[in-house]
């Protein structure tokens, strides 16, 4: 919920020339239909998995509750809790983007030749066959694996530059930054690792390289810096102006800390900022 009020501030801070937005947000645990598929076992990446919303990515299906919340009319821009606009980005722009008669807008991963649907520009008269009740129904079958949704593999899509999706960098393209690493968000750093990490593969195909690995320090225990120092710069500086704006309080951020969703040390880091 931190990263996600941030997200909120962050865009409605840089609405730009073309004026306001509202931003809301989506909470799984609020939305009836997803209340229902929690202990529900589907396939996801050709694994199957039971939901849960103590999961970290059990937000993801929300994106496609978006069309149906607009009454499938207008334009809708979706993120993920940890996206964050950049200062000086015109956010506007992507509510005049000319979608050319396609459904959305996304990034193009080229390397595992998907759709990156974690940003996405959508024209809700176009999406009236996203009803999240209906692809949740369709997923607990174990019929239809989880990406199909996730990789927009059936849908209309116009490429979007990757600058409104940049991956743990700030260049000079980006406009929206995505601390998509979990193991070296700011806000993590120092934490005890809550997350399953994926597999190393085994030695001979036997022995697993985990406990090894750990021993000789290469197989991390605990949440990592971030490597790029203008992106934990940006990310502090964006908690400071919320802090001081009152978009967040510091009751909030000691109840993160409490419940280890937040470093120990992130006030002693604002000091700095």
């Amino acid at each position: 919920m931190l990263g996600a009020k941030l997200a909120k501030y962050s865009f409605e801070k840089e609405a730009g020339p073309h004026g306001t937005f509202e931003v809301k947000l989506i909470i799984a645990e609020e939305l009836p239909e997803m209340q229902h598929f929690v202990g529900t076992t589907f396939l996801t990446g050709g694994r199957l998995r039971t939901y849960s919303f103590s999961n970290l990515q059990s937000f993801t299906l929300t994106r496609f509750k978006a069309p149906e919340l607009m009454g499938y009319q207008g334009r809708a821009i979706v993120i993920d809790p940890d996206i964050f606009a950049l200062p000086g980005t015109d956010i506007g722009e992507l509510f005049t983007l000319d979608l050319e008669e396609h459904s959305l807008a996304a990034c193009w991963r080229e390397k595992k030749g998907v759709w990156e649907s974690s940003v996405m520009v959508l024209d809700c008269t176009r999406l009236k066959h996203w009803k999240l009740s209906l692809i949740l129904t369709e997923l607990a079958k174990q019929k239809t694996d989880q990406s199909k949704y996730m990789w927009l593999t059936d849908e209309s899509v116009k490429l979007l530059p990757w600058g409104w999706n940049s991956m743990d960098a700030i260049n000079a393209d980006s406009k929206i930054l995505h601390t998509t690493i979990r193991l070296t968000q700011p806000w993590k750093t120092g934490l005890k690792i809550d997350f399953t990490q994926k597999a190393l593969p085994k030695i001979f195909g036997i022995i697993p390289r985990e406990p090894l690995y750990g021993l000789l320090g290469k197989y991390p225990t605990h949440y990592l810096p971030h490597p790029d120092t203008e992106v934990v710069d940006f990310f502090f500086n964006l908690l400071k102006s919320a802090l001081r704006d009152g978009v967040l309080s510091e009751k909030e951020i000691e109840y993160d800390i409490e419940n280890k969703n937040v470093r120990p040390d992130i006030f002693e880091v604002l000091k700095n900022y």
